[in-house]
């Protein structure tokens, strides 16, 4: 009889450890979702580079300084913080807070539009924007993330 109630026992227990180890939950690792556009260009993006009159002056051999930092506020919207400067006096050469920019990709390039233009574009790690100084000379600020 002990031995009927041994084997039963270990039978009890047999099934409880199948049906516990068939319980395994069998979750499947699901990729990770994209970023928005925004979480993918928010950043400090440091001034690299300016262009102007068909020359390019790297940001070492220039008189200028600064950073541009671009801040999510919705998954198609950023804020912008320009803050380029000259070195030798910090004089503000493109200071600027900008609100409400969207956000519009183009294959590997995000555009930036502010009240209906396009003032910079994104492409990988650069952050390029066109201005105009107060003489009327058209440029080109790069800035790299």
């Amino acid at each position: 009889m002990k031995n009927l109630s041994v084997i039963k026992n270990l039978a009890v227990l047999l099934l409880l450890c199948i049906s516990i180890s068939s319980c395994k939950e069998n979750k499947e690792e699901q990729p990770a979702p994209a970023p928005d556009l925004a979480t993918k260009v928010q950043g400090i993006y440091t001034f690299y580079e300016l262009e102007f009159d068909g020359k390019v002056v790297p940001a070492d051999e220039s008189n200028l300084k600064g950073d541009i930092r671009i801040t999510k506020k919705t998954d198609t919207t950023v804020d912008a913080k320009l803050d380029i400067r000259t070195k030798n006096n910090n004089e503000e050469f493109m200071v600027y807070d900008v609100t409400d920019i969207k956000l519009k990709e183009f294959g590997n390039t995000v555009e930036l539009v502010y009240e209906g233009e396009t003032v910079a574009k994104i492409s990988g790690k650069r952050l390029i924007v066109n201005g105009t100084d107060e003489t009327g000379t058209d440029f080109t600020i790069t800035a790299t993330r």
